[in-house]
């Protein structure tokens, strides 16, 4: 019996990054056009919720 060639740890997180990420996007971003631009959007999107949250929350509990 043959053993398959062990694929390396980085191609298989690459992989099922890219499979998690085609199960998120919209269905007209899903193939690839698009899917950058809506990922930098939703990562900076939720940095500055985040950061707004976080000011507003560290505010509160200092004020």
């Amino acid at each position: 019996m043959k053993c398959k060639e062990k694929q390396s740890v980085f191609a298989e997180a690459r992989q099922n990054m890219a499979a998690d990420m085609e199960r998120f996007l919209p269905q007209k971003l899903r193939g690839g056009k698009g899917k950058w631009r809506f990922a930098l959007a939703l990562a900076f999107f939720e940095l500055v919720l985040l950061g707004v949250v976080g000011k507003f929350l560290y505010a509160w509990l200092t004020g």
